[in-house]
């Protein structure tokens, strides 16, 4: 028989991932915290559940895809939370980007629950999710991925195992470090060179003909050019992915001065411009100060 799933969390990724499973053929409750969201999937044939606890009750395997640690603890630890209804053997995967002391707390609850516990953030944009092509950075025991794997295979197009638990979770903190820092030089070039007169399109072209050309800057400076700042991962969520990497950088004694820097970039652009639209909106306190905007001409 096909494993029972609950999903909770129903925002930009989580739809996606939960229209996914449904689509595939495995009986799917839902929870989100604006229930109109659960009962859209309603019309797809998902059960919608009161709560965390109701949704996890109805699961061998339960997703949860949250904004940050705080909603993490709650949703799970908290009252009706995941942890009330997780059933004994079933296996818990928190998609979420959060630290790794939340990670370890939430492991622990789910021990004491005698389930078990993947932390599978994942890397892609919404399109991804609703294609089911997100990458899976996976911390926790090899036998409960391998478990789970038919299941997660559904919503992903590639599952890295990044060692027990807790490592996925720090390997997507590294992962986001990266992105935003280049999305952070990106904006800096092209204004920097749009000030200069120079065609923002000639920039992003000459960047894509040498070693250091990548997808991520034709896709993201296409987007700038076209001043499309619809949100595929928001603003206010880098900044929150930066703060959690300055702290584990902190945590572990590692100096991180780059990381600072761009961190305090996205939070005077959080200030600034709309949090809830792209991280490439970066770009827009850039511009404010230089006093030009990056756009195709």
């Amino acid at each position: 028989m096909a494993a029972q799933i609950g999903f909770i969390g129903l925002g930009i990724m989580g739809r996606g991932m939960a229209t996914n499973l449904i689509n595939a053929g495995y009986e799917v409750t839902v929870y989100n915290r604006t229930r109109a969201k659960a009962e859209e999937l309603q019309t797809m044939g998902a059960r919608v559940a009161d709560s965390p606890a109701d949704a996890a009750a109805h699961g061998d395997i339960v997703f949860t895809m949250l904004a940050d640690p705080p909603a993490v603890k709650q949703v799970i630890l908290g009252h009706q939370g995941v942890i009330e209804g997780l059933k004994s053997g079933a296996i818990l995967i928190d998609c979420s980007t959060v630290d790794p002391e939340t990670t370890a707390s939430v492991r622990k609850a789910v021990e004491a629950k005698k389930a078990r516990f993947l932390d599978a953030p994942v890397a892609g944009s919404k399109d991804a999710a609703a294609k089911g092509e997100l990458i899976l950075m996976v911390g926790g025991e090899p036998e409960t991925l391998e478990e789970a794997k038919p299941v997660l295979d559904v919503i992903s197009k590639k599952i890295i195992h990044a060692g027990p638990s807790g490592s996925g979770t720090m390997l997507k903190l590294c992962f986001n470090l990266v992105v935003s820092h280049m999305m952070a030089a990106l904006s800096e070039s092209l204004v920097l060179g749009t000030k200069a007169g120079l065609s923002p399109q000639t920039i992003i072209d000459t960047l894509m003909t040498g070693v250091i050309g990548s997808r991520f800057y034709e896709w993201k400076g296409s987007c700038v050019l076209d001043r499309d700042f619809t949100t595929n991962f928001s603003l206010k969520l880098m900044h929150k992915d930066l703060s959690l990497i300055s702290s584990a950088g902190y945590s572990l004694g590692t100096a991180l001065p780059v990381t600072a820097a761009v961190k305090e970039l996205y939070a005077v652009a959080k200030g600034l411009s709309n949090p809830d639209e792209d991280f490439c909106s970066v770009i827009k306190a850039l511009e404010q100060v230089a006093q030009v905007e990056v756009k195709r001409s």
